[in-house]
């Protein structure tokens, strides 16, 4: 009896089977150039990066900082009127953190490190008082946060007050962030109920600064992450500690009072290495402060007058008053067009 051979065919059935992970938490740096990573090279880690080692791959970490920007929104240096702005609220973060307000206390520089005055940018607004912008200011802080905080996914909100920064030549001082700007910050996060971070009481160490004195360097980048991921995280535990001098956190602080600080030569944040030359240059006698010498000069389409407290206006050749300010001690005022103009003082 002959064998017989049986062949048999297995069949096997592929599927493709969805195993679902978890979604991640996405976390939105809102900020200045303090966030954007202004100074560092291109192969240094910013503090949004940072935070995203730190964090872990649970979270999505989204740089959205945007150099030289103000939460004020009446200002033509916006953070509100910037596309980033606009990126941060599609982004639809579960967390975000608001490091704002460097650049709003350069309203209140008069070149000596107290509060009592503006500085340009001021004037490009008309008709502010210093409380009447303090309250604007206030207002427009609120604002911001709602703005996220009313979003559908209800993210988690943290305030930052600013570090310390103090660079004369780009008009911040530590006493205006500490007497106005943290302030404000502390007010607004207190009535709206979010989470505030005192990056000015723990990122505190002067090493980690670039020698701006505004901007972290790479190190003073990865302690600011740890800041920042630290409270996200639920830990209070404090950045590297070091044996270099801390940076001062109070009004205290000693000011340079010269006012021979460099100006910058547009209406943008000059850089650590522009040049603060005039091309044209007068002096005249401050009839008000007399023997101090009042300097005129410009800079491209701008005018600066330095040494001089008054009113200031600006004529065009035909007599027509084209800008009128008043000066603290510094006044920046930049032209629309180029061309000759009368700057008349007291």
């Amino acid at each position: 009896m002959g064998k017989r051979s049986w062949t048999i065919t297995i069949m096997a059935a592929l599927y493709a089977v969805a195993i679902p992970t978890q979604a991640q938490t996405k976390v939105a740096c809102i900020g200045n150039s303090i966030t954007e990573g202004y100074g560092l090279n291109w192969n240094d880690t910013k503090y949004p990066e940072n935070l995203q080692q730190m964090l872990g791959d649970q979270y999505k970490v989204q740089n959205f900082g945007n150099s030289g920007k103000m939460f004020h929104k009446n200002s033509d240096e916006s953070y509100w009127k910037q596309q980033t702005f606009t990126s941060a609220y599609d982004f639809a973060p579960d967390i975000v953190v608001i490091e704002l307000g460097t650049n709003d206390s350069k309203y209140f520089f008069d070149g000596k490190g107290s509060t009592s005055g503006f500085n340009y940018y001021a004037f490009d607004v008309k008709g502010y008082t210093r409380e009447s912008l303090v309250a604007e200011l206030k207002k427009d802080y609120e604002a911001l946060i709602d703005t996220f905080a009313h979003q559908p996914q209800g993210p988690r909100i943290y305030a930052t007050l600013q570090p310390y920064a103090q660079n004369l030549d780009w008009f911040i001082t530590d006493t205006a962030i500490v007497n106005v700007i943290n302030p404000i910050i502390q007010e607004v996060s207190e009535k709206k109920s979010v989470r505030l971070i005192d990056l000015h009481a723990k990122f505190n160490k002067l090493e980690w600064l670039l020698s701006d004195n505004v901007h972290p360097n790479a190190t003073g980048a990865r302690e600011l992450a740890k800041i920042i991921a630290n409270a996200i995280q639920g830990s209070d535990a404090p950045a590297e500690t070091s044996s270099s001098a801390a940076i001062p956190t109070s009004s205290s602080t000693a000011i340079p009072t010269s006012s021979s600080a460099a100006i910058p030569t547009s209406s943008s944040t000059a850089s650590p290495t522009e040049s603060s030359s005039s091309i044209n240059q007068t002096e005249k006698t401050n009839p008000s402060s007399s023997p101090v010498t009042a300097k005129i000069f410009t800079k491209g389409n701008a005018i600066f007058v330095e040494n001089y407290v008054g009113n200031v206006s600006v004529f065009d050749l035909n007599g027509n008053l084209v800008k009128k300010a008043y000066s603290n001690g510094f006044l920046h005022i930049q032209q629309p067009t180029s061309g000759k103009y009368i700057v008349k003082t007291k």
